[in-house]
């Protein structure tokens, strides 16, 4: 796999992934509930490449991409169908993406349905209101996949673990013992940050792009109060991405969302 992942991160990049995707490869290529999946093609190339994260019962797919000479030949359903296998023997029984508007009829095709829109933005924020937040430490790692549940609906301790040092902020409070946090995400553009009350959710998003330089955040269009608030601070709007769901609705809480990792698993 090693001598595929500059091939894979060639693919993605020419596939419109854009220059940062090799980080976001970083995780599914170290962590033992993550794999890289690739199709090859003459000469021992690659020309399409799938990746997975597995949490518990749930699991997803992203970075999907062909090569755009091995494109209209059935690879990116190929690479799909593989990686739900992949996820489905590793315990998932719901499969979560984010589909762009080109990859959608592919996954409905193969029986994902659509659930919610999450949207990009870039600026630097404004006016926020006033929260006593505190440096996030490994005390806290219990309360953070505790609240984390509780907004995702999964489990997803393994990624959350495996952020070393913890980078960024919490509100003291609520039932879990943290009534929010913010975490910049060490392979992606995006800081997660999950809140259980609008108020601390938006001081955190405040707090994770105060500036000076702007700072990006990908929010679930149901959480209408980070909306506003990015509309407030006049944020750009970069892209967006379809949450799409094969098997068992996941009880999660968009409105208690105020920041994903990436447009890979949330």
């Amino acid at each position: 796999m090693d001598r595929e992942v500059p091939l894979a991160v060639d693919v993605l990049r020419r596939a419109g992934f854009g220059s940062q995707v090799a980080r976001l490869l970083e995780y599914p290529r170290n962590a033992p509930n993550g794999a890289i999946l690739v199709a090859e093609g003459p000469g021992n190339s690659v020309i399409g490449v799938a990746c997975t994260a597995a949490f518990a019962t749930s699991g997803w797919i992203g970075a999907v991409g062909v090569a755009p000479e091995a494109r209209r030949r059935g690879l990116g359903t190929a690479l799909t169908e593989a990686a739900v296998r992949w996820l489905r023997s590793h315990g998932a029984a719901t499969v979560l993406l984010y589909a762009t508007e080109a990859g959608r009829p592919v996954y409905e095709r193969l029986g994902f349905v659509s659930e919610e829109r999450a949207v990009a933005w870039r600026g630097v924020a404004g006016a926020a209101p006033p929260l006593d937040l505190q440096r996030l430490a490994d005390i806290d790692r219990s309360k953070i996949r505790a609240l984390d549940l509780a907004a995702t609906g999964e489990r997803r301790d393994a990624v959350l673990d495996a952020i070393h040092p913890l980078a960024g902020v919490g509100a003291p409070g609520g039932v879990h013992g943290l009534a929010g946090y913010a975490i910049a995400s060490p392979w992606g553009a995006g800081t997660a940050i999950a809140a259980s009350s609008p108020e601390v959710g938006v001081a955190l998003m405040a707090a994770a792009t105060s500036g000076p330089a702007a700072g990006t955040l990908i929010v679930p269009d149901g959480n209408l109060a980070a909306t506003d608030a990015l509309h407030a601070w006049r944020f750009v709007r970069l892209n967006d991405a379809l949450r799409m769901r094969l098997g068992r609705e996941v009880a999660w809480r968009p409105e208690q969302q105020f920041g994903l990792f990436n447009l890979f698993w949330g």
